[in-house]
């Protein structure tokens, strides 16, 4: 599913939600990294968790076996 929404998002966005979310790494450091504040980290991981749920809701919706 990531490959599938990860192209609707910015590099950057992309890059802070990796960063934080897959890699474990705190808000603060993956910040310092990208030059930008700890709240646009969690801004991108809301916005990509938002996402993945959407899509993952589609996926079971599609799917009755799995309601």
């Amino acid at each position: 599913m990531m490959d599938l929404i990860e192209p609707e998002f910015k590099p950057a966005t992309w890059a802070a939600f990796r960063g934080h979310v897959l890699e474990g790494r705190s808000a603060d450091a993956v910040a310092a990294e990208l030059g930008v504040s700890p709240n646009v980290v969690f801004i991108a991981k809301s916005r990509v968790l938002s996402r993945l749920r959407e899509e993952a809701r589609g996926l079971v919706d599609e799917h009755p076996s799995l309601s």
